[in-house]
Order: C-alpha cells, then sequence, then structure tokens
C-alpha cells in the first residue's frame, strides 16, 4: 500500500512487480494525479496527509492481509524484494520491520543502516518509511495507522511502546534499500518538529537516539535468530 505521485509511477511499478507476480493484492492512492501503469492498482485520487491516505488505501483490502507493506513511492531496492523481504520477516518473526538502507545511501538514522554480517536486528526502534512491513500478530495494533499523525512523524514511540506487550521490531539487513526522492520534505515540518520534541520531551529526553537500540543481531552462521532461542530478548535496552 501506499501513496504516490505520477512523476514516480515508475518506481512504484519497479516496487510490485515481483509482488504481483505472486498474486498479492496491492492499494494505492494518487496524490496528484493517476499514472495510466497503475490506474488498476489506484483505489482513490487527491492530495492530504501520508497516513490518512495509506489508511484509505488499506480500507479497500479486504479481507485483511497477513502482511502489509507501506511504502513511499521513491523507493528502490538495492537487494532483495519486497517478496524477499516478506520472506525475511515470516523467518526471523518479527512483527514491525523495515529494510536497511544500503551503503552509501542517506540515513536519517544510523541504527537503519546496513550492518555486515547481519541477516536481521532485533531493534527498539522502526523509522516510519519510507518503506514499513507489518505482520500478523500485532497487526490490528499497528493498522489503520494513526490518521491524527499525518505524515507520520512520531509514529516511531508508538511502536516503541509495543515492545512491552511483545512486540518485535527489527531492521532487516539481508534486503536493502535506497530512498531515491529528494532528502528535503516536501511539507512544512517546523510544526513537526515541534511535535517531535515535545514527545522527547515529555519521555524525559532530547535525544531521538534514546530510542533507538539493537537488542540482538541474526548472524548468517545461525540457523535461527538468537531472539527465538530459550528467553525472549528483553523487550527495552538494559544498559
Amino acid at each position: 500500500m501506499g501513496v504516490y505521485r505520477r512523476a514516480n509511477a515508475e518506481h512504484v511499478a519497479r516496487l510490485l512487480e515481483p509482488a504481483l507476480a505472486q498474486d498479492w493484492r496491492t492499494a494505492w492512492w494518487a496524490l496528484d494525479e493517476v499514472a495510466p501503469t497503475l490506474a488498476t492498482y489506484t483505489v482513490g485520487e487527491g492530495p492530504g496527509e501520508k497516513f490518512p491516505l495509506v489508511n484509505e488505501a488499506l480500507r479497500h483490502v479486504t479481507p485483511p492481509t497477513p502482511w502489509t507493506i507501506v511504502s513511499d513511492d521513491d523507493v528502490r531496492f538495492r537487494r532483495g524484494d519486497v517478496v524477499v523481504l516478506v520472506d525475511a520477516c515470516r523467518r526471523s518473526e518479527l512483527d514491525v520491520v523495515q529494510p536497511a538502507r544500503a551503503p552509501g545511501t542517506h540515513t536519517t538514522h544510523a541504527i537503519t543502516g546496513a550492518q555486515r554480517l547481519a541477516r536481521a536486528r532485533r531493534t527498539t526502534f522502526v523509522e516510519s518509511g519510507p518503506l514499513v512491513v507489518v505482520g500478523p500478530r500485532f497487526r490490528d495494533r499497528v493498522l489503520p495507522l494513526p490518521d491524527e499523525l499525518g505524515m507520520g512523524w512520531c509514529v516511531e514511540f508508538r511502536w516503541f511502546d509495543l515492545l512491552e506487550e511483545g512486540c518485535r521490531l527489527g531492521i532487516v539487513d539481508e534486503t536493502t534499500i535506497e530512498h531515491v526522492g529528494p532528502e528535503e520534505h516536501e511539507y512544512e515540518t517546523e510544526p513537526l518538529h515541534e511535535r517531535l520534541h515535545a514527545e522527547l520531551a515529555a519521555r524525559g529526553t532530547t535525544d531521538f537516539r534514546d530510542f533507538q537500540r539493537t537488542l540482538a543481531t541474526w548472524r548468517p552462521w545461525q540457523r535461527r535468530p538468537p531472539w527465538l532461542h530459550g528467553r525472549d530478548a528483553p523487550a527495552r535496552p538494559t544498559e
């Protein structure tokens, strides 16, 4: 699912190719104009904020899918694809997941950068975009996305709070993406920065990195993720 601009239709079409080959269902909202190549998968058209429009697209997928991918329209896989990514999510039994950012590409948060000698990591942080996978265990707690958060800023705190309920957040390093769009946001960010700083202050910190920890890493030579052996990894960082 996602929201697209016609100028980025080619990126969306490429993203969808492996999913459509597997007969996955898909629904997208056209932000400005319906692209002919995506018309079959476009369920609505018009301006708005990301989360409410993604929720509109989600309403057209019934019954709900066990695994749901929410993506921006300017994402390109460097390694793997959406099918490989969901397979990795299943094998690692993670609930809210993102692919790692490819080496050498822009990252807003260092923790999201791909790590060497890692299949996947269990973390305390998953970024709101550009691509997020939501699994069946916590689907009803994560989706629909909170409309009131508009463009998605600060949803990371909502997902962080789910750790106490046993939700496994994670980053899949086997698959990597690059965000090919401009680094500058195409919307007013000052109110969103104010909301972010207010949220951090309410939680007793000024640094987003306090919520960004790796709890365990699944190495290539390990048959199963370490968080699936014996006792589960602690829900929150212990240091």
